[in-house]
């Protein structure tokens, strides 16, 4: 993982991260004081967007990167270039001085997730990721691999059954 500024990333990542920052006020979150906001740029150029959704029973809420990966699944869009993840917390800060200093990271359950995606599409390798605070003044470059590096990855989730299923 490589701390980087806002400033230094390419115009492609800055305009992703904001995206995501965007993104992440349209969140519904009834029992929390945290929200997410993502952006998956698809390697044809295409972005889909998530927000999370928190609901009573967080095993029924959705995380913004399954939300913006899931959507390009329905778009049976494979091939990811970047992810962008922005994280709030209400009055953006946990302890509510109006600063967050910290990153929202995928839950182990996204991590997964995005770990299975890295075979769906023509290529296998990680999807890079920039996690970043509110507001961009904390970025982290990343990629699912380093995020989980001992994925489990069955052989069922490779693009020949994909593509068998289209």
């Amino acid at each position: 993982m490589q701390q980087i500024n806002f400033e230094k990333l390419s115009e492609k990542e800055q305009s992703l991260l904001q995206e995501a920052k965007e993104a992440g006020v349209r969140y519904i979150n009834k029992k929390g004081t945290r929200h997410i906001g993502a952006a998956l740029l698809c390697d044809d150029g295409k972005i889909y967007h998530g927000v999370s959704i928190r609901r009573t029973n967080t095993s029924n809420s959705t995380c913004a990167e399954r939300m913006a990966l899931d959507s390009a699944l329905f778009d049976q869009n494979y091939d990811y270039e970047l992810l962008a993840i922005v994280g709030f917390f209400d009055n953006n800060s946990m302890d509510g001085s109006g600063k967050s200093d910290q990153l929202t990271p995928p839950c182990g359950t996204c991590r997964q997730i995005l770990a299975e995606a890295e075979g769906y599409g023509s290529k296998t390798e990680a999807i890079p990721m920039l996690l970043a605070n509110s507001d961009l003044s904390l970025v982290v470059k990343t990629d699912s691999r380093e995020l989980l590096p001992l994925a489990y990855k069955a052989d069922v989730y490779k693009k020949d059954r994909l593509a068998s299923e289209k």
